[in-house]
């Protein structure tokens, strides 16, 4: 504390020192009447964060000499006139001369001693008038702390300042509103960009307080969120050193104020506020056209490369194209690559522009006169456009407006794709509470809960998760209809952020799990309970969850479900885990096999699929069973970054009514006269399908059949043994883009794009003779993610290209024998997998005599081995029997 005290007091006289080093004030940086001679050096410097890479840097030097007279002065007000001269740039031992500056004049206003205007000719020359901005920003210097905010070349920044002694002053920068300039930003923070960003300026003065040297010296650290040794790092030091002073006489301008002495320099020039503006150049695409790269694309983008990384490599490389592309010439692109258009309107999709969107429905879209193949290419359009995160406003009011039309009221598959993407849309376009197209869009959704297909709208309720629906899904949760509107209501309300729920919405939820008022489906109840953990339950909360598994509840598939829940959390958070054995160790009555053995065959588990060097992915599985049938499950890829996860594909399978085909319920043993929960119902349909999520956004369910004459049509036709894709699409992963401003006034421009394309397929063979089945899903995926950083001014740029690729794929294969009692046997494979990384970085002195480039690449290659995943004892006991009876 004593030495606290003392440094504290050290640093006041100090800058008591300073201060009283002038008489009646701060004395002028460049003093009032004189001329003085600087020399301005920037160095930019680019760098890979990938170890292994290429340690060489890549950077470019700009060096100028300034002129810098005080033509005018009154107390603390001041106009600095400067001339730029001598300008060279330098890159790898390569020097050239700059001549195209133009030989006139700038000037800087100050006020009350601190830079507040840069006037100058009109230059088209964005970069050199930022240059401008950054050379009167380093003249801005505060020490009575009367500022926590400055306004300069990079924006508003938040600043301190340190006095290292009467001549020496550093100012830290902070947070500045042009060190993240978004364009395009994606919300999920895995599939997101990280930024690290600081700045400090450093001024040597003389013993009267004018400038001997300012320096700046700033980085800015750019990676993937998901994968953080993979990006750029980029330094800058802006320099201005005193070099003599000069020896012209210095004309005043005779005139009162300072407004005044503006005014009169207005003829040739205009005022300019020291805040920078982005200088478009550096991020403007000049090399190919959407045509010509799509036509160099074209034995990529074939449909046999789904599932290829080649082809989401392709897709990437194409977005920033068709981003700037016009209607006219989609349309054309379209008319001419017809056997591309699955391809293309994956693409039109994730361009998420009008244009794009109206050349789609215009060239697919004929109302009553659409064929069947245009209908299917429309709701692939539809799907990809589902996972944009920033359309443009009249796409959502377009699709708003067409559910009005008489087609597409007729056309129930499109009129519902419609539907689940207008819902998407609205949520990711982040529009106001009170925004008109938010209420309406919220309005007609609930107003089709009392239609005669509410599991449609409750779907869209899920994808739009708006708070405002969320009562109007626990009323349809806990009604007395149909039970699947009950587990489709859980199931969106289960989409929600934990964030959006009240303790009266957790009181709701453990009505439905503990059955309360009314018995429940055991879907419904096991997605409460997926959600009263989300909501983080407290000690007194897990303990009533413990005590329900010691409960006479016959039903031994939730209480399996509850147990491996909890064993999950328990080995994902060491919190939880503390928590979880601590209420555990109290319960005799729980802590035992006769309570915690497995009775049932419903499985919960997580198992990582790839960690770093690759991506941190991992696989979540849910298997939900009844009557030794999978009733509902799920697999589900997350992507993690830190604390945080992304969805990147889920995968789900409903059935009902199979039981009757393979056995009797082991729920109970026929003494109890209290009916199992999916009795409760009484008869079912026979009936299975598939629900499948991108990136959060749920699509229009497949149906594989409704009713048992469909499913015989299936068993004895063999139409389901063969393998049949199930979904084939490539989507947009990673969306980001923003610029940022260096204090040079240089513009850093850096965009990551990102997609995944993936190839779904299965098969399923049933035996009623052999009293067996087998069932195989196969899911391929490409990954690409392609990386951009550019970063310079009119006369030197740095830029760093880098593409991740890699493939992972799946298997799950179950074997089913209901032969005698029923056994069950799942294997979860993952084959060998490669991640391939390649960089390349450049330098380019331009617009100067002799221009002038240097390439430097590499290529970083990781392989996981394959591996089969264990699922849990009951899953082998069963694979044992099964196959030794083989």
């Amino acid at each position: 504390m004593e030495n606290k005290q003392k440094n504290w007091l050290q640093s006041l006289l100090l800058v008591a020192l300073f201060l009283g080093s002038f008489d009646q004030g701060r004395a002028a940086l460049i003093p009032p009447n004189s001329q003085q001679i600087f020399k301005l050096q920037n160095q930019v410097i680019l760098e890979e964060l990938t170890a292994g890479s290429s340690a060489k840097e890549t950077s470019y030097t700009f060096e100028t000499d300034l002129k810098i007279s005080s033509v005018w002065s009154r107390d603390e007000d001041q106009l600095l006139e400067v001339f730029i001269s001598g300008s060279r740039v330098d890159a790898s031992g390569k020097s050239r001369p700059i001549t195209q500056i133009p030989d006139r004049p700038f000037y800087i206003s100050l006020v009350k001693g601190q830079p507040e205007k840069v006037i100058a000719h009109s230059s088209k020359d964005q970069s050199v008038l930022n240059l401008k901005r950054g050379i009167a920003s380093l003249l801005q210097l505060r020490l009575d702390g009367s500022q926590e905010e400055e306004l300069d070349v990079s924006g508003l920044c938040r600043v301190s300042y340190k006095v290292k002694s009467s001549t020496k002053v550093e100012k830290s920068k902070r947070h500045c509103s042009l060190w993240d300039l978004r364009v395009n930003y994606h919300p999920e923070e895995a599939l997101g960009i990280t930024q690290q960003a600081q700045e400090q300026v450093s001024y040597e003065l003389t013993s009267e307080g004018t400038l001997l040297k300012a320096e700046s010296m700033e980085s800015h650290r750019l990676s993937l969120a998901a994968k953080p040794d993979v990006g750029s790092s980029v330094k800058s030091t802006l320099i201005l050193q005193h070099i003599s002073q000069g020896s012209e006489e210095v004309k005043q301008l005779e005139l009162d104020s300072l407004e005044e002495v503006i005014q009169s320099l207005l003829d040739w020039n205009r005022v300019f506020k020291l805040e920078s503006d982005v200088d478009g150049m550096i991020s403007e695409i000049k090399e190919q056209t959407l045509e010509e790269q799509l036509k160099a694309s074209v034995e990529e983008l074939q449909s046999e490369n789904v599932g290829k990384s080649s082809l989401a490599l392709a897709y990437v490389k194409l977005i920033p194209l068709a981003r700037i592309t016009r209607q006219e010439h989609f349309v054309d692109l379209l008319n001419e690559h017809s056997q591309l258009l699955p391809q293309l309107v994956d693409l039109l999709g994730a361009v998420q522009t009008f244009d794009a969107h109206n050349a789609t429905f215009g060239f697919l879209y004929k109302e009553a006169e659409t064929t069947n193949e245009q209908l299917e290419l429309l709701e692939k359009y539809l799907q990809s456009l589902a996972v944009a995160t920033h359309p443009d406003r009249k796409i959502v009011e377009h699709l708003y407006g067409l559910l009005e039309w008489e087609s597409i009221q007729k056309q129930l598959k499109l009129r519902e794709s419609i539907i689940q993407t207008l819902a998407t849309l609205t949520r990711q376009s982040r529009f106001d509470v009170e925004d008109p197209l938010l209420q309406q869009v919220r309005t007609y959704i609930l107003q089709g809960l009392s239609s005669k297909e509410p599991t449609l709208y409750i779907r869209a309720l899920q994808n739009l998760q708006d708070p405002g629906t969320i009562d109007s899904l626990l009323e349809q949760a806990q009604s007395d209809e149909e039970h699947n509107l009950s587990v489709a209501a859980l199931q969106a309300l289960k989409a929600f952020p934990p964030r959006s729920f009240s303790p009266s919405h957790r009181q709701q939820f453990e009505s439905i799990f503990y059955q309360q008022k009314r018995r429940f489906d055991s879907s419904a109840r096991t997605l409460a309970l997926d959600i009263i953990l989300s909501l983080r339950p407290s000690q007194e909360q897990l303990g009533h969850l413990l005590d329900y598994l010691a409960s006479n509840d016959r039903q031994f598939e939730i209480k399996t479900y509850v147990l491996q829940k909890l064993r999950m959390l328990a080995e994902q958070c060491p919190r939880f885990r503390a928590l979880f054995e601590k209420e555990l160790a109290k319960r005799k009555q729980v802590n035992n096999y006769n309570v915690l053995g497995q009775k049932g065959l419903t499985t919960v588990l997580t198992r990582q699929l790839s960690v770093a060097p690759a991506f941190n992915e991992s696989l979540l599985s849910t298997q939900e069973v009844y009557q030794g049938i999978l009733k509902r499950g799920s697999v589900e890829f997350l992507l993690h970054a830190g604390r945080s996860q992304s969805s990147s594909f889920k995968l789900g399978i409903y059935t009902a009514g199979l039981g009757s085909l393979v056995g009797d319920s082991d729920s109970d043993d026929g003494n109890d006269q209290i009916p199992a929960d999916d009795e409760l119902g009484g008869e079912e349909t026979v009936t299975a399908g598939m629900e499948i999520s991108v990136q959060g956004a749920q699509l229009r369910p497949l149906i594989f059949f409704s009713g048992q004459t469909e499913l015989m049509g299936h068993v004895w036709g063999g139409s389901a043994s063969d393998s049949t894709p199930a979904y084939q699409a490539t989507t947009l992963a990673q969306d980001n883009e923003h610029y940022i401003i260096l204090a040079s006034g240089a513009t850093l421009h850096w965009r990551v794009l990102g997609a995944r394309s993936v190839d779904l397929n299965g098969k399923v063979g049933f035996s009623l003779w052999n009293r067996n089945a087998q069932t195989e899903i196969q899911q391929n995926t490409g990954s690409a993610v392609l990386g951009h950083v550019a970063v310079g001014f009119t006369y030197a740029k740095l830029v760093q290209d880098f593409s991740l690729t890699h493939e992972p794929k799946l298997s799950l294969n179950a074997d089913l024998d209901f032969y005698s009692g029923i056994k069950l046997c799942m294997q979860l494979q993952r084959p060998e997998q490669l991640l391939k990384q390649t960089s390349s970085r450049s330098v380019f002195l331009q617009s100067v005599d002799r221009p002038y480039a240097k390439h430097v690449r590499a290529t970083l290659s990781h392989k996981t081995a394959g591996c089969t995943f264990a699922l849990n004892q009951k899953n082998n006991e069963m694979c044992n029997v099964i196959f030794s009876e083989q």
